[in-house]
């Protein structure tokens, strides 16, 4: 009989115990509900965020509370989306202008048949490959990139080198089988990831700039004119408008959508109001 009771005693005290662990965590759970809710009226919505991601990971089983988190989740997202539409439409704007301003600079060169076309400034030299030298372009995706030849010489072309003063930038290395070669010239493109490092490095060195081809047996230095500058300086830019337009214009329709699912959310975790 005394074993009984001290059993039983000890069944219920396991039972208080649970119990009391259950309100505690479904307080704590709360707490983080309304901790996401004093972020939010604060404006802090990615740290409500943060906390709601909290609450999912360490209260699975709370669904009641977790539900009303979704609901916090939808407002968060819904004033990120808010927060970002504005910026992006700024950006936007402000890229268009700048693609507006240099599109009539630039002309379209078609490729031979099989092979992308490019652009280039008006009244830019067409022979790249009939002369010793490079030449900045822009694809038909606008992203800037870079042609350079060799005449009359085989140097195992590799990379490209900017000097000006002390100061140096150099390409990315390319494998000899990107290398064209007709009748001792060679000939190869330098892809946007390539080169964008000389592109950025030309824009903040114009002046005495020297060229250097480098190849895998020889070198060949040339002072780069200031024409030759700016059109590889014009084509770099131009080419980051388009980017940055098409990459403000892509992020803000990512938050349009954002903004329509937050407020579809919203509408069908929000309780009907009680008419009686």
């Amino acid at each position: 009989m005394y074993n009984a009771i001290c059993k039983s005693l000890a069944m219920a005290a396991v039972v208080l115990f649970a119990a009391a662990c259950g309100d505690s965590r479904s307080d704590a759970a709360r707490e983080l509900c309304r901790q996401s809710e004093s972020e939010i009226a604060a404006g802090r919505h990615y740290a409500a965020i943060g906390l709601l991601d909290t609450l999912d990971s360490r209260y699975r089983d709370l669904t009641e509370v977790r539900r009303s988190g979704m609901a916090i989740r939808a407002r968060a997202m819904e004033g990120i989306a808010l927060d970002s539409i504005p910026l992006y439409d700024a950006r936007l704007a402000a890229a268009t202008l700048a693609v507006d301003s240099m599109r009539p600079l630039f002309e379209h060169v078609d490729g031979a048949p099989g092979i992308d076309g490019y652009y280039l400034p008006k009244g830019t030299d067409r022979r790249a490959f009939a002369t010793t030298g490079i030449q900045g372009r822009v694809s038909d995706d606008g992203l800037f990139y870079i042609a350079a030849s060799v005449a009359g010489r085989s140097i195992g072309l590799r990379a490209l080198e900017l000097r000006s003063g002390a100061e140096t930038c150099t390409s990315a290395d390319i494998s000899p089988a990107r290398v064209v070669t007709v009748r001792g010239s060679e000939a190869a493109s330098f892809s946007p990831e390539e080169v964008d490092v000389l592109g950025r490095w030309l824009t903040a060195h114009r002046g005495q700039v020297k060229l250097v081809l480098r190849g895998r047996r020889s070198d060949i230095s040339q002072a780069l004119s200031a024409r030759q500058q700016k059109e590889i300086v014009d084509c770099y830019a131009y080419a980051k408008a388009l980017q940055e337009q098409r990459t403000a214009s892509i992020r803000r329709e990512k938050y349009e959508r954002m903004l329509a699912t937050a407020r579809d959310q919203i509408a069908n975790l929000t309780p009907a109001p009680d008419n009686d």
